[in-house]
């Protein structure tokens, strides 16, 4: 997340590039509050999921808890993450991790809420809790790096899938593999800033400013217009996150992303 004092100039820079409003998601309770006041300050142009990251899991204690749920009733929260698994890391314990997003996941379908998922060498136990609940849960798997199979599963499942710069990149020929088994109306497009910029600013800090570059991309990979795949991303986000279409950030028909 970036610092509170660059904020203005993040959401300017965005807009310039056609990309009028964010979704910021938490990932613990250092930066719960931070997300909240985003979303309070710039109601226009910023919308907050609050929960736990898979990093986080141990920290997940019964005071923490309380704070997300009462999060939820929040002017500008829309969703409950960023949630899920991460064994690459294991920044937190396996069981803590299972723990916390079971947690989520039903705190999410309680309050009638989507989630945002992180997933890293992990899917086997994430498609597992996913299932259990499919047909009830509506959220998006972010910036996912999957095969054809893991990826038509999720739609399968019902959610959408987030595509992030990886698609850019010169050896990501994976990912773009993905793409191709992808239905575009079931795909948003999004920064996972301030990681993952696309090329040409790859190794830099990431920014709303650049999701037209990953639009780009994926337009080349469906042989559709850039326009095409900003007003389905669009569209996506309104439906998967409830935003009415008289929220500015969408008026245009431009793509949110992740701040």
């Amino acid at each position: 997340m970036f610092p509170r004092h660059e904020v203005p100039g993040v959401l300017d820079r965005a807009a310039s590039a056609g990309v009028l409003g964010v979704l910021v998601p938490a990932t613990g309770g250092e930066d719960l509050d931070t997300t909240l006041g985003l979303a309070a300050d710039y109601p226009d142009r910023v919308l907050a999921a609050t929960g736990v990251h898979p990093h986080e899991a141990a920290s997940l204690d019964a005071g923490l808890k309380k704070r997300i749920e009462q999060s939820l009733n929040r002017d500008g929260v829309v969703a409950v993450g960023e949630i899920g698994l991460d064994y690459h890391y294991m920044n937190s314990p396996r069981e803590d991790q299972l723990d916390a997003l079971g947690w989520h996941l039903d705190l999410a379908l309680e309050a009638d809420l989507p989630v945002v998922l992180h997933n890293r060498e992990s899917w086997a136990d994430l498609e597992g809790m996913l299932a259990e609940r499919r047909g009830r849960l509506r959220g998006v798997c972010h910036s996912f790096a999957e095969g054809p199979g893991e990826a038509r599963r999720v739609l399968e499942l019902g959610l959408w899938i987030g595509i992030s710069g990886m698609v850019t990149f010169k050896a990501a020929d994976n990912i773009r593999e993905m793409v191709a088994a992808l239905d575009p109306g079931r795909v948003l497009v999004e920064t996972d800033s301030p990681f993952l910029a696309p090329v040409p600013h790859r190794g830099r800090q990431n920014e709303p400013a650049y999701i037209p570059l990953v639009g780009r991309r994926l337009a080349e990979e469906w042989k559709k217009t850039a326009e095409d795949v900003a007003s389905n991303s669009s569209a996506g986000f309104r439906e998967l996150f409830g935003v009415s279409e008289d929220w500015p950030a969408l008026s245009k028909g431009s793509p949110a992303g992740s701040l």
